[in-house]
């Protein structure tokens, strides 16, 4: 593909908004459509005769995307306090997730307390039980007690 036909492509997904390289909605500019076709900024010239087709182009595809209707002033502060209200869905249901996520963690800390204690204890009470002296023991017990020794 040549480089005029990736530019073409590429100003046909700015049109179409289906951008890969630059974020959707971007205006529609010589940048823009050499960004999106993987080229450097600048890279569309006003000093190169086969690129005077491509520009405009361009030009037309910036002035249809400029006519297009704006929004009006109550309508952008209508959809700002939809977007703002689903944000606030949106926060107090991670809320209530986090609260959730907390609740178990500390029931997992209580319980994970709960089991070091009965290990503890179960330790305990085998060592006490345990009548067979282990060799490391018995040897360590030698080396702090030499007096003991049979």
């Amino acid at each position: 593909m040549s480089a005029l036909e990736d530019y073409r492509a590429a100003l046909q997904r700015l049109i179409a908004d289906k951008t890969f390289n630059v974020p959707k909605g971007s205006a529609i500019n010589k940048d823009t459509v050499a960004l999106e076709a993987g080229r450097k900024r600048g890279s569309i010239k006003k000093s190169r005769e086969e690129h005077a087709q491509l520009i405009a182009e361009i030009e037309a595809a910036a002035a249809a995307q400029n006519e297009q209707a704006k929004p009006t002033p109550t309508q952008e502060v209508e959809k700002h306090k939809a977007l703002k209200k689903a944000a606030q869905v949106k926060l107090g249901s991670l809320k209530e997730d986090y609260e959730l996520a907390l609740t178990k963690i500390v029931s997992l800390e209580h319980e994970n307390h709960i089991l070091k204690g009965q290990i503890q204890e179960l330790t305990e009470e085998i060592r006490r039980n345990n009548k067979i002296v282990r060799i490391t023991e018995a040897k360590n017990a030698r080396k702090l007690h030499p007096s003991k020794e049979s």
